[in-house]
């Protein structure tokens, strides 16, 4: 088949990663795949499509395609124009800020009308948006969590710098309020930790109060942009403790990462963790937003290695359930009943 990937930008996002891996995965299967950024601003991701022998164009004959997969809710746009001529599966990976989004461009609702499917990683997803899609035939919308896995030969090691401290906490993902990477350092600092933090990702927006603390201690602090995926694994790999101390999350990809790094994990307690991470058995939990909670819980896994160790191997086998063949599968499975339908 001739596929048409409808990409919302170039830069390197958890979504923007899962859909250049299902392009390998569908250019394998010995479809023709190209790439319509629905943004145009290049990025790192578009390198990667034309290494691959990808065409990315900003124009796109639909009536020469059989199929096209819309990449996230900021395609809605181009999901309007396209689900009308081509058969379209809209492969949504937010959550509330697809509700905040949809409120203030409410015509992006008929798009869910138009889609022949409708992909969500988690069911959560599926609650949230529920009040625009409630007429909608159930049987367009389908769970498929990402697939996430960790290849350790492939980690940049030698990277890394030794830690400074006795202990290290990383956070890994976009800098931006949502990932609330303000709060990790407040945490940090109110821990009272001989402690590193150590922030991975591409750098949007961190806090002012959050910045002054780590321009007071720039020795205890570290922000790290640019790092290649095997770069910025191996610091999650080199962490006493990983952090995900977001406030929204739809699947969130870097902890499943951590716990296959068998990294012990303080995740804030957000529904798209449901049925896969639970307090106390594979990570410990915190209310969104609770600085005091978060730094005590950076104690109590500082103060017991043996925590450490239980919480890390828990975890591990909990995301390693989440693998690239389980979403391919379920993703050809959602193809074939659209091309067929």
């Amino acid at each position: 088949m001739r596929i048409l990937l409808v990409n919302h930008e170039f830069t390197i996002t958890g979504a923007s990663t899962v859909l250049f891996r299902l392009a390998l995965h569908l250019q394998g299967q010995a479809h023709e795949v190209s790439v319509l950024p629905a943004n145009p601003q290049d990025g790192p991701m578009k390198a990667r499509y034309e290494a691959q022998g990808i065409p990315v164009s900003n124009t796109a004959d639909l009536h020469q395609f059989d199929l096209a997969i819309c990449n996230g809710i900021c395609t809605a746009g181009l999901v309007l124009r396209v689900a009308p001529v081509l058969p379209t599966i809209w492969f949504v990976h937010e959550a509330e800020i697809a509700l905040n989004l949809i409120l203030k461009n409410p015509d992006w609702i008929r798009g869910f009308a138009l889609s022949r499917a409708v992909v969500y990683q988690t069911s959560y997803q599926h609650e949230v948006l529920g009040s625009f899609t409630f007429n909608q035939d159930r049987t367009k919308f389908h769970i498929i969590p990402n697939g996430i896995e960790v290849a350790l030969e492939c980690l940049a090691r030698d990277k890394v710098a030794p830690k400074r401290h006795a202990f290290r906490a990383v956070q890994a993902g976009t800098m931006e309020p949502r990932k609330r990477p303000g709060d990790f350092i407040r945490a940090v600092k109110a821990s009272g930790l001989d402690m590193e933090a150590v922030l991975c990702g591409k750098y949007f927006h961190i806090d002012d109060d959050a910045l002054e603390i780590i321009k007071a201690d720039p020795e205890k602090y570290r922000v790290l942009e640019g790092l290649s995926d095997a770069e910025l694994l191996a610091w999650v790999e080199s962490a006493d403790m990983y952090c995900q101390a977001s406030g929204s999350e739809t699947q969130g990809i870097a902890a499943y990462e951590a716990a296959l790094l068998s990294r012990p994990m303080l995740l804030s307690d957000l529904p798209c963790y449901r049925g896969v991470f639970r307090h106390g058995h594979n990570c410990l939990m915190y209310p969104p937003g609770s600085i005091r909670l978060l730094a005590h819980a950076m104690r109590v896994l500082a103060s017991d290695p043996e925590l450490r160790t239980t919480l890390g191997q828990a975890a591990r086998v909990s995301a390693g359930r989440f693998t690239h063949a389980r979403f391919f599968h379920g993703f050809d499975a959602v193809i074939g009943s659209v091309v067929q339908a």
